[in-house]
């Protein structure tokens, strides 16, 4: 008998060849070879010089330089405040005691009107005694005319700060009064436009609560040092600005007007000398 045949040996390993990786055709079937997609070389864009964009940045401060310069004035100066009134004092002249006062806060007073007396009782001895003495009662009379409190102008009382039964010393205010008919407004103009305001010049004032209403003053006084708008103007924009003070005498003979009341005004351009 012969001897068995052996197995065939199997072949040598070999590596394996990288294949495409398949993937489905459109219809479903076989898969069709994925075929490697070449690579793109993308140019290099060319950046120009640096000398190149300072022209171009220097057209663009120019133009923006002429875009934001300043327009010329454009129609009538307006501004905005609040309408105020002088107060005055009225003050002890002499030490004593507040013996009455004939005034209230909302009284009406004429100037030198008296409105209260200081009590002194080492004066009122010493006028007792002078009345032998002609010089002696002269100097008692004008010391007892110190204690009187007379009114300092023609007004209303605004605030009585003293009451009857105090104690006052020299100088101590008594009372304050203030005349609403001669009333004051205080605006702040721009340093730009300090040009389109003079002394003298009419005012065109309107206030919200008096729509139907205009009212009329003159510009007193221009202040002649700029400052930054104080803090009770609305808008921040506003108060980082240097802007001068100025002054409005507004007479209110009818008393409509009230200290504390905001109101527009209207600086009237043709009582502004022209330009040298």
């Amino acid at each position: 008998m012969g001897l068995p045949t052996p197995p065939p040996s199997a072949p040598p390993h070999q590596p394996a060849e990288a294949m495409p990786t398949p993937h489905a055709s459109p219809d479903g079937h076989a898969p069709v070879p994925r075929t490697p997609r070449p690579r793109l070389h993308r140019p290099r864009l060319h950046r120009p010089p640096r000398r190149a964009l300072v022209p171009l940045a220097l057209a663009v401060i120019i133009g923006a330089a002429w875009w934001f310069r300043p327009q010329p004035p454009g129609g009538p100066l307006v501004a905005s405040g609040t309408i105020e009134f002088d107060e005055v004092t009225l003050a002890a002249e002499s030490a004593g005691r507040v013996a009455d006062l004939a005034v209230d806060e909302g009284s009406r007073v004429i100037e030198g009107q008296v409105v209260g007396h200081l009590a002194d009782p080492v004066l009122s001895v010493q006028a007792k005694q002078s009345v032998t003495d002609a010089a002696q009662q002269q100097i008692s009379q004008a010391q007892m005319a110190r204690l009187e409190l007379r009114a300092p102008l023609s007004g209303v009382v605004q605030k009585q700060i003293a009451h009857p039964g105090e104690y006052v010393g020299p100088g101590t205010p008594i009372l304050t009064v203030a005349d609403p008919t001669d009333l004051k407004l205080t605006l702040f103009v721009l340093e730009g436009d300090l040009g389109r305001v003079a002394v003298g010049q009419r005012v065109s004032i309107h206030a919200d609560a008096f729509a139907d209403r205009t009212f009329s003053g003159h510009v007193t006084t221009i202040a002649s040092r700029a400052e930054f708008t104080p803090r009770n103007v609305q808008t921040q924009r506003d108060r980082q600005n240097l802007v001068f003070a100025v002054t409005v005498r507004v007479p209110n003979a009818d008393s409509a007007l009230k200290a504390g009341l905001p109101v527009d005004a209207t600086f009237d351009s043709s009582d502004v000398p022209p330009s040298p």
